[in-house]
């Protein structure tokens, strides 16, 4: 790795570390913009001209939600002003950046075109900060957290449509990323928002391995986990944010649209789980089936300190 890729590498990890850390809105934005521009030079070394036309529309994209972020955050925090229009910019510019209806066009588009390491870093860490901003925006009561609630259920519904409609399996991994980032909206409001991104990330950074290695078994089985079928683990995600729900009772019928979009977004889960799985010849060496046996137990082993942990505070 080159002295100008390793810097690169540092911003894209720096930055968002600094937003997340930081309780000023100024270093909360500037780190985002950080690891942002760490990343763009990284998204250009792709050699196919799709690689360099994904970079330069998410560039184009993201920059305009940076800045519409920029204003509309200063006059929110700096200068405290609750005019509504401030806040429905700020949170337009959050939904554009994570990808989320109804800012959610370019994110199929973006990723057919990039290499995995790429679409694994567009899709995964570099979510990190405007989730931080919108688990402190999820915390506000009445229309703001009725909002959020609609937003994640229609985005949730959206990407389950889109990825029904798609053929590549890039472009699905995208469509998946706008469904399985509603259930983070919804996590912001109602919590489980970190433990659900965590587990993400994993099957996330498993998934796009296994395809780039050409694992095709590895393939099916992650591509299958992220349905969030038990025991695999985003189960687990899926669980966590709708337990904490039903402590909510007022907000139990948001759940409603999520879990249908769970149920169709099954249907393109199996049709490239399926897939992968028919081009399986040889079976994958041990490092692998152990990485595999630890995803598909990670879901029951959860679940039994789970309930057990609840057993024990009910007896209490």
């Amino acid at each position: 790795m080159g002295a100008s890729n390793l810097l690169f590498s540092f911003f894209l990890v720096g930055g968002p570390l600094l937003s997340l850390s930081s309780s000023n809105w100024a270093l909360c934005w500037a780190g985002m913009e950080v690891g942002f521009l760490g990343l763009l030079p990284l998204l250009f070394l792709g050699g196919a001209s799709t690689s360099k036309e994904s970079a330069l529309k998410y560039f184009v994209i993201q920059a305009l939600a940076s800045a519409l972020l920029f204003l509309t955050g200063a006059m929110v925090f700096f200068f405290q002003e609750e005019s509504v229009w401030y806040v429905l910019g700020f949170l337009a510019a959050i939904v554009l950046k994570l990808g989320v209806f109804p800012g959610h066009f370019w994110v199929t588009s973006v990723v057919f075109g990039l290499e995995w390491v790429s679409c694994c870093l567009i899709l995964g860490p570099l979510k990190l900060p405007p989730l931080g901003f919108l688990s402190v925006f999820g915390e506000q009561q009445g229309l703001w957290q009725t909002g959020l609630l609609i937003l994640a259920g229609v985005s949730a519904i959206v990407g389950a449509m889109l990825g029904n409609n798609q053929t590549n399996v890039r472009a699905m991994i995208g469509a998946s990323s706008i469904t399985h980032t509603s259930w983070l909206v919804l996590g912001a409001v109602v919590g489980g928002l970190w433990v659900y991104l965590g587990l993400y990330l994993v099957i996330l950074f498993l998934a796009l391995l296994f395809m780039w290695e050409g694992d095709d078994l590895g393939g099916a089985l992650t591509v299958l986990s992220m349905s969030g079928l038990p025991p695999f683990i985003m189960f687990v995600a899926k669980f966590t944010v709708v337990s904490n729900l039903l402590f909510q009772p007022s907000l139990i019928l948001y759940i409603v649209l999520p879990l249908a979009s769970a149920v169709l977004s099954l249907v393109f889960y199996l049709k490239f789980s399926y897939s992968f799985y028919l081009k399986v010849k040889n079976v994958p060496a041990k490092s692998s089936l152990f990485l595999l046996t630890v995803l598909n137990l990670t879901g029951v082993v959860w679940l039994i300190i789970f309930f057990g942990g609840r057993d024990k505070a009910v007896d209490f």
